[in-house]
Protein backbone atom coordinates (compact mmCIF):
# COMPACT_ATOMS: atom_id res chain seq x y z
CA UNK A 1 0.00 0.00 0.00
CA UNK A 2 1.46 2.92 -0.95
CA UNK A 3 1.42 6.23 1.45
CA UNK A 4 -0.19 9.48 1.06
CA UNK A 5 2.11 11.43 -1.09
CA UNK A 6 2.47 8.33 -3.93
CA UNK A 7 -1.76 8.23 -3.76
CA UNK A 8 -1.98 11.93 -4.13
CA UNK A 9 0.84 11.61 -7.09
CA UNK A 10 -1.27 8.83 -8.76
CA UNK A 11 -4.24 11.15 -9.18
CA UNK A 12 -1.84 13.94 -10.27
CA UNK A 13 -2.40 16.00 -6.76
CA UNK A 14 0.15 17.02 -3.55
CA UNK A 15 -1.70 15.98 -0.28
CA UNK A 16 -1.45 19.76 0.68
CA UNK A 17 -3.63 20.19 -2.67
CA UNK A 18 -6.56 17.81 -1.66
CA UNK A 19 -8.91 19.14 0.78
CA UNK A 20 -8.60 22.77 -1.05
CA UNK A 21 -9.14 20.93 -4.59
CA UNK A 22 -12.40 19.31 -3.07
CA UNK A 23 -13.93 22.12 -1.49
CA UNK A 24 -12.51 24.73 -4.33
CA UNK A 25 -12.50 27.84 -1.88
CA UNK A 26 -11.28 29.36 1.45
CA UNK A 27 -12.95 30.99 4.02
CA UNK A 28 -11.98 34.06 6.04
CA UNK A 29 -14.31 35.28 9.44
CA UNK A 30 -13.98 38.59 10.95
CA UNK A 31 -15.23 37.38 14.30
CA UNK A 32 -16.26 34.68 16.29
CA UNK A 33 -19.43 33.67 15.88
CA UNK A 34 -21.19 32.08 19.75
CA UNK A 35 -21.40 28.50 19.98
CA UNK A 36 -25.30 26.95 20.10
CA UNK A 37 -25.72 25.53 23.59
CA UNK A 38 -27.51 22.48 22.12
CA UNK A 39 -24.12 22.20 20.37
CA UNK A 40 -22.21 22.44 23.34
CA UNK A 41 -24.46 19.62 24.99
CA UNK A 42 -23.92 17.44 21.85
CA UNK A 43 -20.10 17.92 22.19
CA UNK A 44 -20.07 17.33 25.89
CA UNK A 45 -21.91 14.16 25.23
CA UNK A 46 -19.94 12.55 22.84
CA UNK A 47 -16.43 13.20 24.00
CA UNK A 48 -17.12 12.48 27.54
CA UNK A 49 -17.39 8.78 26.42
CA UNK A 50 -14.19 6.93 25.53
CA UNK A 51 -13.13 7.31 21.33
CA UNK A 52 -13.89 3.83 21.40
CA UNK A 53 -17.72 3.71 22.21
CA UNK A 54 -18.24 6.33 19.07
CA UNK A 55 -17.64 2.60 16.77
CA UNK A 56 -18.38 -0.15 19.68
CA UNK A 57 -21.79 1.41 20.51
CA UNK A 58 -21.88 0.35 24.38
CA UNK A 59 -25.75 -0.90 25.96
CA UNK A 60 -28.06 1.53 25.86
CA UNK A 61 -26.31 4.32 23.60
CA UNK A 62 -28.60 4.25 20.68
CA UNK A 63 -31.47 4.91 22.50
CA UNK A 64 -30.03 7.57 24.46
CA UNK A 65 -28.76 9.41 21.25
CA UNK A 66 -32.16 8.57 20.12
CA UNK A 67 -34.15 10.02 22.49
CA UNK A 68 -31.95 13.01 23.47
CA UNK A 69 -30.72 14.31 19.70
CA UNK A 70 -33.41 13.12 17.17
CA UNK A 71 -35.17 16.02 16.90
CA UNK A 72 -31.72 18.28 16.30
CA UNK A 73 -30.77 15.38 13.72
CA UNK A 74 -33.78 15.82 11.84
CA UNK A 75 -33.35 19.59 12.01
CA UNK A 76 -29.71 19.09 10.54
CA UNK A 77 -31.01 17.17 7.76
CA UNK A 78 -33.10 19.64 6.97
CA UNK A 79 -30.74 22.00 6.48
CA UNK A 80 -32.09 24.03 9.73
CA UNK A 81 -28.86 24.02 11.66
CA UNK A 82 -26.85 25.44 8.83
CA UNK A 83 -25.97 28.48 11.28
CA UNK A 84 -24.21 26.28 13.07
CA UNK A 85 -21.27 25.56 10.01
CA UNK A 86 -19.91 29.37 10.94
CA UNK A 87 -17.94 28.32 14.45
CA UNK A 88 -15.69 25.62 15.05
CA UNK A 89 -17.29 23.71 17.56
CA UNK A 90 -20.65 24.35 16.25
CA UNK A 91 -19.61 22.89 13.07
CA UNK A 92 -18.06 19.71 14.50
CA UNK A 93 -21.64 19.20 16.89
CA UNK A 94 -23.19 19.55 12.82
CA UNK A 95 -21.12 16.68 11.86
CA UNK A 96 -21.78 14.51 14.77
CA UNK A 97 -25.47 14.29 14.57
CA UNK A 98 -25.40 13.90 10.77
CA UNK A 99 -22.21 11.38 10.62
CA UNK A 100 -22.31 9.88 13.89
CA UNK A 101 -25.62 10.11 15.55
CA UNK A 102 -27.82 9.16 12.56
CA UNK A 103 -25.78 5.54 12.73
CA UNK A 104 -27.17 5.48 15.92
CA UNK A 105 -30.79 6.27 15.48
CA UNK A 106 -31.19 4.38 12.30
CA UNK A 107 -28.60 1.55 13.07
CA UNK A 108 -29.15 -1.61 10.62
CA UNK A 109 -30.84 1.17 8.22
CA UNK A 110 -30.41 2.82 5.05
CA UNK A 111 -31.55 5.56 6.82
CA UNK A 112 -28.35 5.43 8.62
CA UNK A 113 -26.08 6.70 5.50
CA UNK A 114 -28.56 9.38 4.36
CA UNK A 115 -26.46 12.29 6.70
CA UNK A 116 -23.40 11.25 4.94
CA UNK A 117 -23.38 13.70 1.93
CA UNK A 118 -24.17 16.81 4.23
CA UNK A 119 -21.72 15.48 6.47
CA UNK A 120 -19.21 15.69 3.76
CA UNK A 121 -20.23 18.81 2.74
CA UNK A 122 -19.93 19.91 6.06
CA UNK A 123 -16.57 18.85 6.96
CA UNK A 124 -14.71 20.16 3.40
CA UNK A 125 -15.82 23.82 4.15
CA UNK A 126 -15.11 23.14 8.03
CA UNK A 127 -11.51 21.95 7.23
CA UNK A 128 -10.59 24.44 4.43
CA UNK A 129 -11.42 27.18 7.22
CA UNK A 130 -9.04 25.11 9.30
CA UNK A 131 -11.47 24.29 11.94
CA UNK A 132 -10.00 21.21 12.40
CA UNK A 133 -7.13 23.11 13.74
CA UNK A 134 -9.11 24.72 16.57
CA UNK A 135 -10.43 21.92 18.46
CA UNK A 136 -8.68 18.49 20.60
CA UNK A 137 -6.87 15.74 18.73
CA UNK A 138 -9.67 13.52 19.16
CA UNK A 139 -12.33 16.02 18.30
CA UNK A 140 -10.38 17.14 14.83
CA UNK A 141 -10.02 13.17 13.93
CA UNK A 142 -14.41 13.82 13.92
CA UNK A 143 -13.46 16.02 11.43
CA UNK A 144 -12.23 13.41 9.37
CA UNK A 145 -14.31 10.49 10.02
CA UNK A 146 -16.85 11.47 6.94
CA UNK A 147 -14.18 11.67 4.52
CA UNK A 148 -13.64 8.12 4.81
CA UNK A 149 -17.03 6.93 4.59
CA UNK A 150 -17.11 8.87 1.38
CA UNK A 151 -17.35 5.87 -1.80
CA UNK A 152 -14.49 7.69 -3.49
CA UNK A 153 -11.01 7.51 -4.09
CA UNK A 154 -9.90 11.34 -3.60
CA UNK A 155 -12.02 11.73 0.03
CA UNK A 156 -10.27 9.04 1.50
CA UNK A 157 -7.14 10.13 -0.01
CA UNK A 158 -7.82 13.79 1.86
CA UNK A 159 -9.06 11.83 5.07
CA UNK A 160 -5.95 9.78 5.15
CA UNK A 161 -3.52 12.54 4.68
CA UNK A 162 -5.54 14.98 7.79
CA UNK A 163 -5.28 11.84 9.80
CA UNK A 164 -0.94 11.82 9.08
CA UNK A 165 -0.72 14.86 9.74
CA UNK A 166 -2.55 15.11 12.77
CA UNK A 167 0.21 12.45 14.30
CA UNK A 168 2.32 15.59 15.04
CA UNK A 169 -0.32 17.12 17.23
CA UNK A 170 -1.33 13.62 19.62
CA UNK A 171 0.37 13.46 22.56
CA UNK A 172 -1.36 10.97 25.49
CA UNK A 173 -1.07 7.44 24.19
CA UNK A 174 -4.93 7.47 23.68
CA UNK A 175 -4.34 10.31 21.15
CA UNK A 176 -1.61 8.47 19.75
CA UNK A 177 -3.74 4.90 19.30
CA UNK A 178 -6.53 6.52 18.10
CA UNK A 179 -5.19 8.44 15.45
CA UNK A 180 -3.58 5.16 14.14
CA UNK A 181 -6.56 3.59 14.30
CA UNK A 182 -7.89 6.25 11.74
CA UNK A 183 -5.04 5.54 9.21
CA UNK A 184 -5.06 1.89 9.52
CA UNK A 185 -9.05 2.47 8.19
CA UNK A 186 -8.17 4.96 5.95
CA UNK A 187 -5.88 1.95 4.39
CA UNK A 188 -8.65 -0.74 4.38
CA UNK A 189 -10.91 1.86 2.61
CA UNK A 190 -8.94 2.41 0.00
CA UNK A 191 -8.19 -1.39 -0.32
CA UNK A 192 -12.20 -1.78 -0.98
CA UNK A 193 -12.23 0.99 -3.19
CA UNK A 194 -9.06 0.07 -5.11
CA UNK A 195 -10.52 -3.30 -5.95
CA UNK A 196 -14.24 -2.58 -5.97
CA UNK A 197 -15.08 1.10 -6.67
CA UNK A 198 -17.59 0.98 -3.30
CA UNK A 199 -17.62 -0.44 0.22
CA UNK A 200 -19.42 -4.26 0.08
CA UNK A 201 -20.16 -3.85 3.13
CA UNK A 202 -22.82 -1.67 2.67
CA UNK A 203 -24.35 -3.48 -0.22
CA UNK A 204 -27.10 -5.56 2.03
CA UNK A 205 -27.66 -2.35 3.72
CA UNK A 206 -28.20 -0.28 0.62
CA UNK A 207 -30.06 -2.70 -1.24
CA UNK A 208 -27.01 -3.29 -3.61
CA UNK A 209 -26.47 -6.84 -5.29
CA UNK A 210 -22.67 -8.62 -4.56
CA UNK A 211 -20.85 -9.22 -7.23
CA UNK A 212 -19.31 -12.74 -7.01
CA UNK A 213 -15.44 -10.76 -6.00
CA UNK A 214 -17.33 -8.99 -3.06
CA UNK A 215 -19.49 -12.42 -2.20
CA UNK A 216 -15.33 -13.75 -1.68
CA UNK A 217 -15.05 -10.60 0.27
CA UNK A 218 -17.22 -10.48 2.02
CA UNK A 219 -17.34 -14.59 3.08
CA UNK A 220 -13.34 -13.59 4.77
CA UNK A 221 -14.17 -9.99 6.17
CA UNK A 222 -13.88 -9.46 9.58
CA UNK A 223 -14.56 -5.76 11.08
CA UNK A 224 -11.67 -4.72 12.44
CA UNK A 225 -10.46 -1.56 14.92
CA UNK A 226 -6.76 -1.97 13.97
Amino acid sequence: MPGCAQLARLLRLTPASIITRITRHRYTTSSKPTMHPDAKRIISFWFDRKPIEWIVAPKGLDEQVKSEFSDLVLKARQNELDDWAAEAESSLALVILLDQFSRNIFRGSSEALSGDAKAWDTVTKSVARDFDKQVTVLQASAFYMPLLQAETIISVIAGRCLFEALKSRCVSAEEHDWVDMGIAASKRHLQQLEKFGRYPTRNALLGRTNTEAEEEFLKDYKPSLK
